[in-house]
């Protein structure tokens, strides 16, 4: 092969991993480096604290649970329903009323729009897919928090259900954001104290073993 040939060849492949993702979420490309260990997902890691049903148990349209992965902290959503447009609309409005103008605004604002684009894809996908009998939407989002990094991602997610009881079988990343850690923290102590119904001390034993949300609550940009 002249000089010239293996040039143009040696581009090529260092394009491939790029082209692969066109068209696809590329989750190994997408992922903040400093946060990849503690956003790969795996049963055997994956220590399940608590879990609270959203918004009851009567009327779930997902689930709020406590995990602990590694030296990580996480705040998990898995959503579930054939109204996630109408939840994540209602996830905004809390998430805009929690961070108003100020610290943290600019940090909810990314968040919200890339859960409502995690939506658009997943309405689009089930617009053109085959007919299934399962007709739910099915999006998670973490909040996680290590001792030395920060990370909100979100994604698709397929599973299986027993007795009402849910269990991952595949998840795909959709989207990894980086907000400051005064916001990341905040909010996994708001989701959880919102989901599970609780406050003050009690929210205080819940959060207990998840150590590096302990302590008192921010305030606002706090």
């Amino acid at each position: 092969m002249c000089p010239q040939s293996q040039g143009r060849a040696m581009r090529v492949m260092r394009l491939l991993p790029l082209l692969a993702c066109l068209g696809a979420p590329c989750a190994a490309l997408a992922e903040p480096a400093a946060a990849q260990a503690a956003a790969r997902p795996g049963a055997t890691q994956d220590e399940v604290l608590a879990r609270s049903y959203v918004p009851s148990p009567e009327r779930r349209v997902g689930e709020v649970r406590l995990v602990r992965r590694g030296d990580a902290n996480i705040v998990q959503t898995l959503l579930y329903t054939k109204l996630l447009r109408r939840v994540v609309g209602e996830i905004r409005q809390k998430e805009l009323a929690n961070w108003p103008e100020g610290p943290g605004h600019a940090d909810a604002l990314r968040y919200v729009e890339a859960l409502a684009a995690a939506q658009k894809q997943l309405w689009g996908r089930l617009l053109a897919g085959k007919p299934v009998r399962d007709r739910r939407q099915k999006l998670w989002v973490e909040f996680v928090l290590t001792p030395t990094a920060s990370q909100l991602a979100i994604g698709a997610f397929e599973m299986d259900e027993e007795h009402g009881e849910v269990r991952v079988l595949r998840r795909e990343t959709l989207a990894v954001l980086e907000p400051s850690r005064e916001y990341v923290r905040r909010n996994m102590r708001l989701i959880a104290s919102d989901s599970f119904h609780v406050e003050g001390a009690a929210l205080a034993s819940l959060l207990e073993p998840l150590e590096l949300l302990g302590g008192v609550a921010a305030p606002p940009g706090g």
